[in-house]
């Protein structure tokens, strides 16, 4: 099936990232980063390396317990960076809980004026989402500072290439890459992560064949989920929307299902052009039985009037491609058998500001 939405009118790209550049690293919600001091380092090394100037934000050395700091003070230096000229992008150290806490202590109004690349996935979701849906924003579902710029040995050259290229990009159309190397190690932070992790295979899945095009959305279920549940979102629906969804490493059966559910029951995808599943970790760790995400992914799967494709390069597992929230994608997902599925981006009329 063919199915084209038209791209919303008023997205906003921030400002190209450039050599020289200053990057905000912040911890929006969990407080990992400052109990990894070890692989904090080695992420702001490894940015240096590839030409950036790191910037570690105080909330990055906060940690109250589940979360760096109290939500009106990591509020208040999200803000200060996205204000701040000097910084070209703010980078999420890391996932957790607590980066829906911001959003009450963010003023729409103060940011608008001041585009910012963000960066980050899994609990950043909510801020991605609220950016976008918001101000318009173009946001990026990507790399976070401490599991992939904090990788031994520097961060894999598909996630570099694919951050840089969409936040220093003209931020037109192109093929996204595909790679079939895929990592699901867990070595422990700043304990057991002095050697690379191994390296495993997956390929694109195509659950349902076809041809779709419109603005790209991308979420962590769970978190989307809780979003839903603390009435954030209320009133968007994402039809005609290319959405990309993926979920923790850590996840259980009974925590996806009953996320799914959440998802389900919203009509947030009711009508969604195209369908994109990240890569489940615990498929490839063999933790799950064979087919067990999809089956759990399928009160969704059927809402989508276009393709479905699975084991998408994103999520928690490693590579990653950096996925631009309110560009316009396309997804061509032939026949099992008839060649591989690929993810583009389109030309829209979204504007690259600065």
């Amino acid at each position: 099936m063919d199915v084209t939405a038209r791209p919303r009118r008023d997205v906003v790209t921030p400002p190209r990232l450039r050599t020289g550049d200053e990057v905000a690293l912040l911890s929006l919600s969990g407080p990992l980063a400052a109990r990894c001091p070890r692989r904090l380092a080695r992420a702001e090394r490894e940015l240096g390396r590839r030409g950036l100037i790191p910037r570690t934000d105080p909330t990055a050395l906060l940690d109250t317990g589940s979360t760096a700091g109290p939500a009106e003070v990591r509020a208040a230096h999200l803000t200060a960076a996205i204000l701040d000229p000097a910084v070209r992008a703010v980078v999420s150290t890391v996932g957790g809980v607590g980066t829906r806490d911001l959003l009450p202590h963010l003023d729409p109004a103060a940011l608008a004026g001041s585009p910012t690349s963000v960066v980050g996935y899994s609990d950043t979701t909510s801020l991605l989402l609220w950016l976008y849906h918001r101000l318009g924003w173009t946001t990026y579902y990507g790399p976070a500072v401490l599991p992939q710029f904090g990788e031994h040995g520097g961060t894999a050259d598909f996630t570099w290439r694919s951050f840089w290229e969409q936040l220093s990009g003209p931020g037109g159309g192109g093929v996204l890459p595909s790679t079939d190397d895929i990592v699901v190690e867990t070595l422990f932070w700043d304990t057991q992560d002095d050697r690379p992790r191994a390296v495993g295979k997956a390929i694109r899945a195509v659950w349902s064949p076809g041809l779709a095009t419109g603005p790209l959305v991308a979420a962590n279920i769970a978190t989307l989920a809780d979003d839903l549940r603390a009435g954030l979102h209320a009133g968007i629906g994402w039809d005609g929307h290319v959405v990309c969804l993926e979920e923790s490493d850590s996840a259980s059966e009974t925590d996806l299902r009953d996320a799914v559910e959440v998802l389900a029951d919203s009509g947030l995808l009711d009508g969604a052009a195209a369908l994109l599943v990240g890569r489940f970790a615990q498929d490839h760790r063999h933790e799950w039985p064979p087919g067990l995400g999809r089956r759990l992914l399928e009160p969704l799967a059927r809402r989508v009037s276009g393709p479905v494709v699975a084991d998408c390069e994103f999520g928690h597992t490693d590579p990653v491609l950096t996925l631009p929230i309110g560009a316009v994608a396309e997804v061509s997902a032939p026949v099992p058998g008839r060649g591989r599925p690929e993810f583009s981006l389109v030309s829209s009329r979204s504007r690259r500001s600065g």
